[in-house]
Formats: C-alpha cells, sequence, structure tokens
C-alpha cells in the first residue's frame, strides 16, 4: 500500500480535506462527533502529514501559550489546570511556561511563543507587558491578559480587584478591634501584591489610631511566613503586631504555625491573621485561616473562553474584560 495521503483520511471520514485540514489547523471549528470520526480514520489509516503541512502559517496552530508566575502556588495550578481542560474541548494543547516573576525569562518565554507561531496566549505578567504583547498580534496570535486589567479598552483581560481584596481584609481586622496591622507579602513589582497593600493602607487610613508596617519577601511560601513569624515574635510579645495580612494563603498558614509553636501569644486574640486566594489547605488547618476568596477555575475558564473567542476574529469577543469581585472568608483566625 502507498503512503496514505489527506483525500484518503477524507475519504474514510466521510468528509472533505479541508474538514481533515481543519482537524489540525482550527480543531475549534469542528464538531465533536466530526472530530472523532476523522481521529479514527487518521489512527486506521496510519496517516502522517507530510513536513511541508506541519509547516504551519501563523494562527492555525493547535497549541495555546500560558506563561505564569507562580506555577508552583495551588491557586495558579488551578487556573493552568482549567485552561488546559477547556482547551483540550476544544481541540487545542496548551504549552505552561514559569517566570518566577522574572522580567528576563517573561521576554524570552513570549518571544518563543511568537517564534513557534502558537494560536494564541494567556500571560500573567507582573507589570507593563502590553507594549511586547502588541508584537504578538502584528504576527496574528491573540492573546489574553490576566492578573491586571488591559489599559487597552479594546484587549482582552482578566483580573481580580485586589485592592478591594486588601481592604475588606485588613478592614475585617479592624472590625476585630485591631489597629497594629502588619502586611506581609512581596515583592511590590508584582501588581496584585502591590494592589493587596493598597486596599489595606486605604483601610487603615480610614481608622484613627491605626497603624501599617510592612514586611517585604521575596517568596509566598509556608517557609517564608514561618521565618517572618520568628522575627516578629523576636521584638517580644508586647511589640508584635496584633492583625496580620499576609499576601497569600501560604504566608498565612506560615505564620499562624510560626505563632503558635512559639506559644506566648494566642489566635484570635492576641493576634488575628488573614490570608488571600481561599485554598483548600487553609481551610482544614489546624487553625482554619480566614481568607479572602477567588475562584481560580472560574478565572482560568474566563481566560481560556475569551482566547478562543479571538480565534475567529478580534471582533467575537462579547466581553474584553473580566474583573472578579473578591469576597472574604471568616474562620478560625480572626
Amino acid at each position: 500500500m502507498g503512503r496514505v495521503a489527506i483525500t484518503d483520511v477524507a475519504s474514510a471520514a466521510g468528509v472533505s480535506k479541508t474538514t481533515v485540514s481543519n482537524f489540525y489547523n482550527a480543531p475549534h471549528k469542528l464538531s465533536e462527533p466530526v472530530r472523532a470520526r476523522v481521529s479514527a480514520a487518521i489512527q486506521s489509516l496510519g496517516y502522517v502529514r507530510s513536513d511541508a503541512a506541519r509547516r504551519l502559517r501563523a494562527g492555525s496552530s493547535t497549541v495555546i501559550g500560558h506563561l505564569t508566575i507562580e506555577i508552583g502556588s495551588a491557586w495558579f495550578s488551578e487556573v493552568a489546570n482549567e485552561v488546559e481542560k477547556l482547551a483540550a474541548e476544544a481541540g487545542f494543547h496548551v504549552l505552561v511556561a514559569n517566570t518566577a516573576g522574572n522580567k528576563e525569562r517573561e521576554r524570552q518565554y513570549l518571544e518563543l511563543f511568537a517564534a513557534q507561531q502558537v494560536r494564541g496566549v494567556i500571560v500573567a505578567s507582573q507589570g507593563d507587558v502590553e507594549p511586547q504583547l502588541q508584537k504578538l498580534q502584528g504576527f496574528g496570535i491573540p492573546f489574553v491578559l490576566t492578573g491586571q486589567k488591559s489599559e487597552s479598552p479594546f484587549q482582552a483581560s482578566v483580573s481580580v480587584d485586589d485592592r478591594a481584596g486588601g481592604y475588606l481584609a485588613v478592614k475585617h481586622l479592624i472590625e476585630r478591634g485591631k489597629r497594629r496591622i502588619c502586611f506581609v507579602g512581596g515583592p511590590l513589582e508584582i501588581r496584585q501584591v502591590s494592589d493587596r497593600f493598597h486596599g489595606a493602607s486605604q483601610a487603615v487610613s480610614e481608622t484613627p489610631k491605626a497603624t501599617l508596617e510592612i514586611v517585604l519577601v521575596e517568596e509566598r511560601t509556608l517557609s517564608e511566613g514561618r521565618n517572618v513569624a520568628q522575627k516578629l515574635l523576636s521584638r517580644g510579645p508586647e511589640r508584635v503586631p496584633d492583625g496580620i495580612f499576609a499576601a497569600n494563603d501560604l504566608l498565612a498558614i506560615g505564620l499562624l504555625d510560626g505563632i503558635l509553636r512559639d506559644g506566648r501569644l494566642g489566635v484570635p486574640e492576641d493576634v488575628a491573621v488573614i490570608g488571600y486566594d481561599d485554598l483548600e489547605v487553609g481551610s482544614t488547618n489546624s487553625v482554619p485561616v480566614s481568607t479572602i476568596h477567588t475562584s481560580p477555575r472560574a478565572y482560568g475558564r474566563a481566560a481560556i473562553n475569551l482566547l478562543l473567542q479571538q480565534f475567529d476574529g478580534p471582533g467575537n469577543t462579547e466581553q474584553r474584560h473580566v474583573v472578579f469581585e473578591p469576597q472574604l472568608i471568616i474562620r478560625s483566625s480572626t
């Protein structure tokens, strides 16, 4: 038997050559039953695309680039999982890259995505990345900015109102009678962290006799939270803040662990601690952590849906900016 051609696949599947081509290059245009028929024909015939066919033009790849800043975080992992699940249902593959907050790595990955002519890109960035993303659009590669609202009214983005979230967190501590507030987080170059801090600052500024201290950290991890707890407790119990707002739940859990191990101060009567993100591990901690809730799954769904809408043209994006409103979750730590 000679080499299997695309016409053979089309005949076996009962579809046109264009439909077989779309199976590889634009699967979102095909229904699930049609994709299944074409896939079965390809498998049964042993069809392999030629090298020339593999050289996809820009905008026809089945690969989506997903650039994140903290893939080790449970919250970001859930976002990535949701993006991949819905992308797979639409016939796409997702290539995840982690910048770890490094601007140079961010630039290199975006250049790689452009060179590989991916179908589209979802980008979580620390700061102003839109000028570089405009270059992707010049190659016909649409993108969705996440973690911050796009400066352009025409560019799709998904974000959380983190300033409102920071305000909610510290307002809650103040309503619990806390006045010596400490914000633990960083780096402030990360937009989400900066917005949470500014929201906290606003709540403190509205409250007479309330003060706000900031403790900067490079990593938002359990161990970093424990380290900060040790530093605060080394001042003596009377000089420890009575309310702590951690930039995420992992920091909050680490802080709680350090305070409870020390044993000199009670939670929440002496020190109240609130985190951010509402991770499952926070709700099952020995002292369940009060937190600010945002849904990573809904966030991931919004991002991938905004991107898929753009594949048939920018005018098909029904809603360009999705902004999630955070919610206060009160548990034993406050």
